[in-house]
């Protein structure tokens, strides 16, 4: 039984990899981002520039070996979106290519007809030289926190109150653009206007496992759970003859020192996120985020976060830790919606070149129960 409830759960002692990276919803939405893209491939005119957008949507992409996940990933965010809603975003789709040209989906015509703006270098010789550099080196660190940057301070300049900045390779949920707008509001209201660092649209469950540093908490638990179940039938025990002659000093022994240590075992090996699974909503999530596929920036503090990420650069650090230890020093809160907005469904993670099994290690669970 536990093998089969709890395999989806990576925090589970029964996780099952060969399973648990099944996709459900996110066929749906593919099979929906891929008709999107079709249909937008039947036009040629371009959307009217979005300078006065509420939501500036940047998007950064590089050219893959293999699947082009742009394309759903474009697919997925407008699709279902009203007109309303589409009128508010300035989507900016960043081909962040010394020779953009190189980019498969440049001359694709559904670019120029679902993007605001295409973005592309506009650096001087020395700059794009010293990219070259950073493009054609195995280790992509450094280029992805410049692309970061550089995706930032083109949101900056359409005026836009929210920046949001998402990985190529995702999919949206239907419907992410009003539950995002809602939640930024929610965030409003909580921090009476205070600083805070972003909204995470994506995270993944495979950290939120039992804490080493909370173990004094959880001896505590389990020792109380041990005398809730073991009092009463002590206390039960003892004056009942009846009692006694069906629950032998031996039966008790088991229960008491086999029975209870089990059940209590069982809980912690059925995984955190099975047992005390989070309630749908928003949430402060100032630990344990991973990674940076989609955050969303409110105007106020992006300069700043543009600042921290350019004086990072070159150091062998990537996007979102860079943003955490800064958010740490600082105090900025950072909120999160449960379920994840998003699904990562690249092959290649933000880590750099770790390359991952399909989207193994980088998934959001939750989000496959979407319906």
């Amino acid at each position: 039984y536990c093998r089969h409830a709890y395999r989806r759960d990576p925090t589970s002692f029964f996780f099952d990899p060969k399973n648990a990276y099944q996709k459900l919803y996110s066929l749906t939405r593919e099979q929906q981002a891929d008709a999107f893209i079709a249909t937008a491939n039947l036009f040629t005119d371009a959307p009217s520039s979005q300078l006065n957008a509420e939501l500036c949507l940047g998007i950064i992409t590089i050219a893959r070996s293999k699947e082009q996940y742009i394309r759903r990933a474009v697919g997925s965010l407008l699709e279902g979106l009203t007109d309303a809603q589409r009128a508010s975003i300035h989507l900016a789709v960043f081909l962040a290519q010394t020779d953009p040209h190189q980019h498969p989906i440049y001359n694709e015509p559904w670019l120029k007809s679902a993007a605001n703006e295409i973005v592309q270098y506009n650096v001087s010789d020395e700059e794009m030289a010293r990219l070259r550099l950073l493009e054609e080196s195995p280790q992509s660190w450094n280029k992805s926190m410049y692309d970061y940057e550089y995706m930032l301070k083109a949101c900056l300049n359409t005026g836009a109150q929210w920046i949001m900045i998402v990985e190529d390779d995702v999919l949206a949920k239907e419907g992410w653009y009003l539950e995002a707008m809602r939640a930024l509001e929610t965030i409003q209201v909580r921090t009476h206007d205070h600083a805070w660092l972003y909204l995470r649209l994506f995270y993944t469950e495979k950290y939120f496992g039992w804490n080493r540093e909370e173990w004094p908490q959880y001896l505590a638990c389990s020792i109380l759970v041990f005398l809730v179940a073991a009092t009463p039938l002590v206390i039960s025990r003892s004056p009942s003859r009846r009692l006694r002659k069906h629950l032998s000093n031996v039966s008790t022994a088991i229960i008491y020192f086999f029975c209870l240590p089990t059940t209590i075992l069982l809980y912690f090996m059925a995984g955190r996120v099975s047992m005390q699974p989070p309630q749908a909503g928003l949430y402060r999530m100032d630990q344990f985020g991973c990674c940076s596929q989609g955050f969303i920036f409110p105007r106020q503090i992006a300069p700043r976060a543009t600042d921290i990420i350019h004086q990072a650069t070159n150091k062998h650090q990537y996007v979102d830790k860079t943003l955490e230890r800064w958010a740490n020093n600082e105090g900025l809160a950072r909120f999160a919606l449960i379920p994840s907005l998003l699904q990562h469904v690249g092959s290649k993670s933000s880590e750099g070149s770790k390359i991952d099994e399909g989207a193994d290690g980088i998934w959001n669970f939750a989000f496959e129960n979407y319906r």
